[in-house]
């Protein structure tokens, strides 16, 4: 059962607004009435907005916080099941032609909508419009223009360019058609991070193209409590290795797809082997590392690792030193990616 005590007014099926904001908060109490000022904010006003509470442990202070909202939002309270189960509600009891998603702690550019719903409209073969971002925050850094689409690349990317990871993609960017999003199967309940990584590649699966606008236009705010915020390379490494995994479980892919998945995962592993193999390095575990370099180099084929695990064997503690001293082979940086 869901508890909604914050309806909106004047929403109903029979005029249905063109867009649903959903809104996941789960501590998001010092963060939401920014997110929403930047919703509120937008130039384009055909939307509803929906603010899900994922049995936040701040609920007292959540909704105080959207005290002054009540009559512009929905809103539901939900026991906690993550990120994705929270979206998911969101979109069940939405009644826009697009989705707009919001992270709690993120914010939008005055424009942000009007911009991605033109996108599609111009593109109507698009089931997704991304955006790039700008980040911000204490742990922003200094390199704050984040874009999500690689250099030389088309705007819109198909199911194997998706696959390829040619375009990025962050949940408070990305608009989709509800319909399209419905048909895809939703988010990933089962995945806690990375699951727009996994839902835009099923959602460009015999569906359409993923868009992307490239202006940025959405705030990413970077801080000490945020997800993204505790994950190493290593985490990041393994989280999108197990999102390209469950496509592959749930998708029925072409042989010529198949291969192409597995030598994602394949290239994956063998960068989590060659950062595994700086580690043991760095503890003078000479052996291990020569496996993890032979391991990695599967992939690659690379001589300069081949003659890097020979000398780890006939030198090793030189070798050690000169590959801690580089940290990294040109191979490993790019791969076959």
């Amino acid at each position: 059962m869901h508890d909604v005590d914050l309806k909106g007014k004047g929403i109903s099926t029979s005029s249905p607004p063109r867009i649903s904001v959903i809104i996941p908060a789960y501590q998001a109490a010092p963060y939401i009435s920014e997110a929403l000022e930047s919703v509120f904010c937008q130039t384009l006003r055909d939307f509803e907005v929906v603010v899900i509470n994922d049995g936040s442990p701040d609920t007292p202070q959540l909704e105080t916080a959207l005290q002054s909202y009540r009559d512009r939002i929905r809103y539901f309270k939900e026991s906690n099941g993550g990120v994705s189960a929270a979206r998911n509600l969101g979109i069940l009891h939405s009644y826009g032609e697009l989705l707009a998603f919001l992270d709690s702690d993120d914010m939008w550019l005055p424009e942000y909508l009007e911009a991605q719903v033109q996108f599609l409209d111009q593109n109507p073969g698009a089931v997704a419009a991304i955006a790039d971002v700008i980040r911000f925050g204490e742990l922003a850094g200094n390199h704050n223009l984040q874009k999500m689409l690689k250099p030389n690349v088309n705007q819109l990317l198909n199911f194997e360019q998706m696959l390829r990871r040619e375009g990025s993609q962050l949940p408070s960017a990305t608009v989709v058609r509800r319909a399209k999003a419905i048909e895809a199967g939703l988010f990933d309940e089962q995945l806690r991070l990375g699951e727009d990584i996994e839902f835009c590649i099923r959602l460009s699966f015999s569906r359409g193209d993923i868009g992307y606008t490239k202006r940025a236009l959405v705030k990413y705010r970077r801080h000490d409590s945020g997800a993204a915020s505790k994950l190493g390379a290593r985490d990041i490494n393994r989280n999108e290795t197990e999102c390209l995994r469950r496509v592959g479980e749930k998708l029925p892919l072409t042989l010529a797809q198949r291969t192409l998945l597995d030598r994602e995962i394949a290239a994956l592993e063998a960068e989590l082997a060659m950062m595994d193999a700086y580690e043991v390095l760095s503890r003078q575990e000479f052996d291990r590392a020569a496996e993890k370099l032979v391991q990695a180099n599967s992939h690659y084929r690379d001589t300069r690792i081949k003659l890097a695990v020979h000398a780890l064997r006939v030198f090793p503690r030189w070798t050690a030193r000169f590959l801690l001293s580089r940290r990294k082979f040109p191979t490993a940086a790019g791969g076959n990616r």
